[in-house]
């Protein structure tokens, strides 16, 4: 077995720095994100967090279906637009990608405002949430694209740029904000999601202007691509990005059927806390994606296989002492947010052991996104958000909150193992292989 350290040494090369500067960014953005989380639990108290993290989701999911799979189609696109200096494709590629998503986000906001009188989630608080969903309905587009504009950073190699527009600018806007109101004093929960919609707004516009300074003049370049081959990856791609985030969410939308508003509120804050440990993974992805887009289409198979495996053991030894603290010190952790957040403990640590399995597993689902195979990927999300939403749906009635983190931990794993076997049989690559080699060997199968 390759010391550990092996791996570390091994990815002293510009993969290294890019993984350093996207890991760098998306810390700053987890930390600020943790920030904004203890001021919003302590400004609206449980009741008022799971209002705003309902409202959250349905303009998340607003938002992914804007997208309609862009994100990691126009990454496979750019990313391979760019290594060939094909600025003209990359140029149509922005302004198709942008384009369609603002139209696209449009169309969805205006349909979610015709049904915001007949949503009724949160139980005690659902008059509050229907009062708030049309002033975050405008943040629908702007959320749509950042995420978009970030991939386009990817593509042309700057992962710590796409991770200050995915991760950083928006929280950093919102603890501006936040701090402003929590010195202020007596804070609603319309005030939170109107600070949203401008911090959301002005994330996107920052975003641009820091595109139209890494590429100047790139969008007024002439050129073309083909349209609809952009839509045809994309709508497949759509199913993954809406399953993933039925994969987020369902526990939150379940729970707020089900159970009070505190509830959710309580059960949302430990998910985000868990989520830390897919901190390290996004930041990797953001540096592996376009890699493994570019080398797909090279045909450059073991280097592929070594990116994978080297980028899977790199995220796992960064992730494990952030899964020791959240298991040993769960209250602690939890009691940051307020005293009544310390009772989801448990379930903080249910959570945590989910989202660990999902980084032990590495890349398995870009892997297959970037080299063709995104119909399996799409197959392996429907089943595992049906299982997840099913899991839910049975366990929640009874076991409350509890049924909802052991549904959804249970239904990540089951995900990331289908997608562990599809890439070991579909690309002939082993994720964790690479702690089975010596250092700087390869499998070339």
């Amino acid at each position: 077995m390759a010391k550990p350290f092996a791996i570390i040494s091994e990815l002293i090369n510009k993969s290294t720095l890019g993984v350093a500067a996207a890991f760098t960014a998306k810390a700053s953005g987890t930390g600020l994100a943790f920030l904004f989380s203890i001021l919003l639990a302590r400004l609206l108290g449980p009741s008022g967090t799971g209002v705003y993290f309902l409202t959250l989701t349905i303009v998340s999911i607003g938002a992914t279906i804007a997208r309609m799979g862009l994100d990691n189609s126009v990454l496979r696109f750019s990313s391979v637009a760019d290594r060939q200096r094909n600025y003209a494709s990359l140029a149509a590629l922005y302004r198709q990608g942008n384009g369609l998503v603002i139209v696209a986000g449009t169309m969805v906001s205006l349909l979610f405002w015709l049904a915001s009188p007949y949503i009724r989630l949160g139980g005690d608080r659902s008059d509050d949430l229907q009062a708030i969903l049309p002033v975050m309905l405008l943040a629908l587009v702007p959320t749509a694209l950042i995420q978009i504009q970030g991939e386009y950073f990817k593509a042309i190699r700057a992962p710590g740029m796409a991770t200050i527009i995915q991760t950083v600018l928006l929280q950093a806007l919102l603890i501006g904000g936040a701090a402003i109101l929590y010195w202020r004093g007596d804070v609603k929960v319309h005030d939170i999601a109107t600070l949203y919609t401008v911090a959301a707004t002005g994330s996107v516009l920052l975003a641009g202007a820091a595109w139209f300074h890494y590429m100047p003049g790139l969008w007024r370049k002439p050129g073309e691509f083909d349209i609809g081959l952009l839509l045809r990856t994309s709508l497949p791609l759509l199913w993954v990005s809406s399953m993933s985030l039925v994969m987020s969410w369902t526990d939150i939308l379940v729970l707020g059927v089900w159970t009070d508003s505190a509830t959710v509120g309580v059960y949302g804050i430990a998910t985000r806390i868990a989520l830390l440990t897919a901190s390290v993974l996004f930041a990797v992805n953001s540096v592996t994606a376009p890699r493994f887009a570019a080398m797909h289409a090279q045909n450059d198979h073991s280097g592929l296989q070594r990116l994978a495996q080297r980028s899977s053991g790199w995220t796992l030894l960064s992730v494990l002492p952030i899964v020791l603290a959240l298991l040993l010190f769960p209250q602690w952790i939890l009691g940051l947010f307020g005293t009544d957040f310390a009772g989801g403990a448990s379930l903080l640590r249910v959570l945590a052991i989910g989202q660990l399995l999902n980084v032990v597993m590495g890349s398995v689902g870009y892997l297959l996104m970037m080299t063709g195979h995104e119909r399996l990927m799409r197959n392996n999300i429907i089943f595992s958000a049906f299982l997840n939403l099913t899991g839910n749906l049975l366990l929640v009635p009874t076991f409350g909150a509890m049924g909802a983190a052991v549904s959804t931990a249970f239904s990540i794993v089951f995900m990331n193992l289908v997608s562990f076997i599809l890439v070991n049989r579909k690309l002939g690559i082993n994720t964790l292989g690479y702690f089975f080699t010596r250092a700087g060997s390869c499998d070339n199968r």
